[in-house]
C-alpha cells in the first residue's frame, strides 16, 4: 500500500484556480487518505510534482513561471520543508507568446542514471537537462535541447511546445510528445531522443497531424511499444518502437472518445497499466476514462469500454503501484476520485470514495 500521497494545484486566479498549493496526505492500511501538511505555494501553480525516492526530494514545478522548488521529504513522517529554487531557463522571447505563461515548465524527469533532471519546457520550446551537484544540490541547466518549428526569422525564430518525457523501460532513450501551436509556427509531432550522459540527441521523429496537439505518452512494459495521446485531436496512436535503434513506426490510430460524441474534449492523459495489458486515456470534456485491452503480440489496441470519472475534467490520472487502483483529479470538481480496477477485463469500478481537494493537477505516491 503507497504510504503517502503529495498533491499539485494550481492557484492562480487568470486559470480560475482555487487550490493553495500543495497538499500531502497519509494512507493508512484501508487505503483512506489522511491529511498532513498544506504546503501554501509562493510561487503560482506548483502543477507538476517529481518524486525522487534515492535523495528524498521532491521537485515541484511552477506551471505559470520559470522556476522549479525543491523540497525535502520525511520518509517517516512524509512532511514536507522546502530546500531551495532553481531556474528551468531562460525564458523564450517570442512575441507571440503569453507572457503570463512564461516558461510553462510542464513535466520533469529524472535521467536513468540519476545525475540530472530533465524539464519540458513548454513555451520555452525546450527540454532543460539540470545536474546535481555531489552535494545533490540542484544546479542552473547545463544542456538545453531546442525544439524547432516549421521555419525561422530573424525577428522570431520558430518553435514547437514539449509537453512530457518519458524514458523507455531500461534505456536512455525518452519520448518527447510535441504541439504544434500557432504561436511559434510549431510542429506536432512525437520525438525520441537519447540522453547520453550530459545532453539530449534527437533520434528519431514522427510527424502527427497539424492540429491534433500530442500531450502525453507511455510505453508498454515491454518496451516494444509506445502510445501518444493527442490533445486536440482526441486520438490515441500507437507506435512500434525499436528497443535497440529507437526508432518508431506508426502502427494504428484510435479515437479517445465513444462513437457519436460530437461535443467539446481536450483528451489529457494516458497511461499503461503496470500489467502492460490494458491502456487508459482521460477525456477532459466527455469526463470519461476510455479503457483499452492490449494484444500481447501485437500491441494493438481494443476499446472496452469508456467509464464516468466521477467529476469534471479528469486532468490528471495515476495507477497505484500494485496495479490495485485508479485515480482521477478531476480539476473543476476539486475532487480525486478513487476507481478499483477489475484485474480480468481492466475496467474501473467506481469505489465512491473522494479526495476533496480544490484544483488537483499531479499525484504522486510514496512507495
Amino acid at each position: 500500500m503507497d504510504k503517502f500521497a503529495y498533491v499539485g494545484c494550481r492557484t492562480s486566479e487568470w486559470r480560475g484556480a482555487r487550490g493553495k498549493g500543495i497538499e500531502v496526505y497519509r494512507i493508512d492500511e484501508s487505503g483512506n487518505w489522511h491529511h498532513i501538511q498544506r504546503v501554501i505555494s509562493v510561487q503560482e501553480n506548483p502543477s507538476w510534482l517529481t518524486l525522487d525516492e534515492k535523495r528524498n526530494r521532491l521537485y515541484v514545478l511552477h506551471g505559470d513561471g520559470n522556476q522549479i522548488a525543491i523540497f525535502a521529504r520525511n520518509p517517516l513522517a512524509g512532511t514536507l520543508t522546502l530546500l531551495s529554487e532553481q531556474t528551468t531557463g531562460p525564458q523564450n522571447a517570442h512575441p507571440d507568446l503569453d507572457p503570463l505563461r512564461r516558461n510553462n515548465p510542464v513535466h520533469a524527469a529524472l535521467t536513468p542514471d540519476g545525475h540530472h533532471l530533465l524539464i519540458a519546457n513548454h513555451e520555452g520550446g525546450n527540454v532543460a537537462a539540470l545536474p546535481f551537484a555531489d552535494d545533490d544540490t540542484l544546479l542552473a541547466p547545463s544542456h538545453l535541447a531546442l525544439v524547432e518549428g516549421h521555419a525561422h526569422s530573424d525577428e522570431a525564430p520558430s518553435m514547437s511546445r514539449p509537453h512530457e518525457i518519458i524514458f523507455a523501460p531500461n534505456s536512455d532513450f525518452y519520448a518527447l510528445p510535441i504541439q504544434g501551436r500557432k504561436a511559434g509556427n510549431g510542429i506536432d509531432m512525437v520525438r525520441i531522443y537519447q540522453w547520453r550522459g550530459e545532453q539530449s540527441l534527437l533520434n528519431d521523429e514522427v510527424l502527427l497531424p497539424a492540429g491534433t496537439w500530442p500531450r502525453h505518452v507511455d510505453f508498454h512494459p515491454t518496451g516494444n511499444w509506445l502510445y501518444s495521446l493527442s490533445e486536440l485531436g482526441n486520438t490515441i496512436t500507437v507506435f512500434d518502437f525499436d528497443r535497440e535503434t529507437g526508432n518508431l513506426t506508426l502502427k494504428e490510430t484510435h479515437s479517445s472518445l465513444p462513437e457519436g460524441f460530437e461535443e467539446r474534449n481536450d483528451a489529457s492523459e494516458i497511461e499503461v497499466h503496470p500489467s502492460g495489458r490494458f491502456l487508459y486515456a482521460a477525456n477532459r470534456g466527455h469526463n470519461s476514462i476510455a479503457v483499452f485491452r492490449i494484444d500481447q503480440l501485437e500491441g494493438s489496441l481494443t476499446p472496452q469500454g469508456w467509464v464516468y470519472c466521477g467529476g469534471n475534467t479528469p486532468r490528471f490520472t495515476t495507477i497505484s503501484a500494485d496495479g490495485k487502483r485508479f485515480y482521477s483529479a478531476n480539476e473543476d470538481s476539486d475532487t480525486i476520485r478513487i476507481f478499483s480496477i477489475n484485474e480480468e477485463t481492466g475496467m474501473l469500478k467506481d469505489t465512491n470514495k473522494e479526495i476533496v481537494t480544490a484544483s488537483p493537477t499531479c499525484i504522486v505516491f510514496s512507495s
